[in-house]
Parts: C-alpha cells; structure tokens; sequence
C-alpha cells in the first residue's frame, strides 16, 4: 500500500511514526470500533446474557467477543436469517400499514443537514498478503466540534433503496450536519485485523480516513 501520504504528516511536523508506531495506533482504533456502543446497541439481533456473552437473536449463536459477532455478520448464516427476516416484517408491514406505528413516527434527533461531503475513493492493494481494498478519504469542514465522523457496514438486505442482493453490501459514513453518505461495495469478508482495516479523524483538517480490506 502507498503510504506516501500518510495523515498525521505535515509539511513542516518531523517526520512520519513509524511502523510499529502506526500499527499500534491502528489496533487501538480498531479496538475502539470494535467495542463501539454504537453498533452493538443499535443492531437489534444481539443482546448480552448476564456472563457478558454476545448472543445473536436471529441465528441463536453465542460470541465471546465484539469482534466475533462482527465477523458472525458477515457470514452465510446470518446473511440468509437476516434475508428471511427482512421479507417477513416487509409482508407484515404491508398486510398491517394502517395499525402499527412506524418508524418514521418516533422523535429524531434534529438538525440542519448542509449536503454530503467531498469524498475520494481508492483501490488499494496489501503488498505482502495480496489482499485487495478501498479506502475512503471524505472531508467535513462544517462538522460539529462534539461530532466525530463514524461508519457501519450495511448488509444489502437491510437497506431499500435498492433491490436486495447478496453480491454487494454498503458502507454507510455519517458525521453531522452532514448527510449520511453510502457506498457500495461487493460483500466479500472483511478483513477485521488491526492493520488491514481501520479508521483516522485527523481534528485538524477535518479529514476522515477509511480504509477496508477483504480477505482473500
């Protein structure tokens, strides 16, 4: 991969942390994402049983760790329960439309969106184990000072904007004011380890960095 423009190298700010250094930070961020109450709290298959294990509702399987639930996601299993659990509420929405509350009806946090954010896509390319990937580089000059830019991996059957399909999943990046942003991708396994996939807010330059690599 090409490090030549690596965030946290200024014109004029020393020079760039080295590998050992960098990879620490990675894992650290990692590790933060992965432990992020967002996603876990906000996914309504999963729940954690009074001995602090993950266990998803949809596929009745136990998780030991944040990051194996995560992987869990990913796989054929929960891709397909979470497939016939989506067609079963969108039936039922639709045979009961006029009796049941949606979503939209619940109070949302509010705010003045001001467009979507300038954003660069690449293909990146792991020299060592060859895996390929994307990283993202999405710019936020107006974000709010409490606000720090997130993202979440969206399973093709959880969004309906399009018409479902197992090939292709999305990459949902939100930071306020801003629009919500998706992107899609194809719905390989993603490479959860720490130097392979991660995240970078760079305060300074208001500039967020993903990077996503699939596992061969």
């Amino acid at each position: 991969m090409d490090y030549n423009n690596r965030i946290g190298s200024k014109k004029g700010s020393g020079g760039i942390a080295g590998d050992a250094e960098t990879n620490q930070y990675r894992k650290e961020r990692l590790r933060k994402l992965l432990l992020s109450k967002v996603d876990i709290e906000a996914d309504p298959y999963v729940i954690r049983n009074h001995m602090g294990v993950l266990e998803c509702k949809l596929c009745f399987t136990t998780h030991f760790s944040e990051g194996s639930y995560l992987t869990h996601t990913h796989g054929r299993k929960h891709q397909f329960n979470l497939m016939k659990r989506v067609e079963a509420e969108k039936r039922s929405s639709s045979a009961n439309e006029d009796k049941t509350q949606g979503i939209s009806d619940l109070p949302k946090r509010k705010f003045m969106k001001i467009g979507k954010p300038a954003y660069r896509i690449s293909k990146v390319r792991d020299p060592v184990t060859l895996e390929k990937g994307l990283t993202f580089h999405l710019k936020y000059p107006k974000i709010k000072d409490d606000i720090t830019p997130c993202y979440r991996l969206m399973s093709s059957f959880e969004q309906d904007v399009e018409p479902s399909n197992p090939k292709f999943q999305y990459v949902i990046i939100s930071g306020e004011p801003y629009e919500n942003i998706g992107f899609k991708i194809p719905s390989f396994k993603v490479d959860l380890k720490a130097d392979k996939t991660w995240e970078f807010w760079d305060r300074d330059t208001k500039e967020y960095f993903i990077q996503i690599l699939f596992t061969k």
